[in-house]
């Protein structure tokens, strides 16, 4: 099972580059512009998934001290609340770090440890124990749930946009 999630973690890696190369690409200003539904742009997309990520690695601290925490990064690790960058060449760097450190986790993770416990706070102050393969399958469907959203967006703005196929991933 360990070898599914590592395919999630890099096609993720993958499509998210692509995504940010079709963001960072796009004629006019996407990554800011407004647009209707809960959230306000696309800026506001990146930054809840950033956010979650950052609260779903800092939750895998409590299954073991994988050797990725030593990473900078964790050091001081962004607000998971805060808004990760002010522009978005700054937040494309973050979020590559951030999918690095990923990729990173899931090449160090052993079978055993799958069936192990994640413990976390949830926003309201709940703990919480959840098995660790559910958390993380939880956090690779949440990136892929709102870059369907993103996709979306960009159809609006007339941006082609086509980067969510994993298949296409070895």
């Amino acid at each position: 099972m360990v070898e599914v999630f590592q395919y999630y973690s890099k096609c993720n890696k993958v499509i998210n580059a692509e995504m940010m190369g079709v963001i960072g690409g796009a004629k006019e200003d996407v990554f800011d512009a407004p647009v209707d539904g809960y959230f306000k742009s696309i800026k506001e997309l990146l930054d809840h998934i950033y956010g979650a990520d950052v609260r779903a690695l800092l939750s895998f601290r409590t299954v073991r001290e994988y050797a990725i925490f030593k990473d900078p990064f964790f050091k001081t690790p962004p607000d998971p609340k805060a808004m990760v960058s002010a522009d978005f060449a700054s937040f494309r760097e973050n979020r590559e770090h951030l999918d690095a450190l990923l990729v990173q986790l899931t090449d160090e993770i052993a079978e055993a440890d799958l069936s192990k416990y994640v413990t976390r706070t949830t926003r309201q102050g709940e703990k919480q124990q959840k098995l660790f393969w559910k958390t993380l399958m939880h956090t690779f469907n949440h990136q892929t749930h709102h870059r369907g959203a993103v996709s979306q967006i960009l159809d609006q703005f007339k941006v082609e946009n086509d980067y969510s196929g994993m298949i296409r991933i070895d």
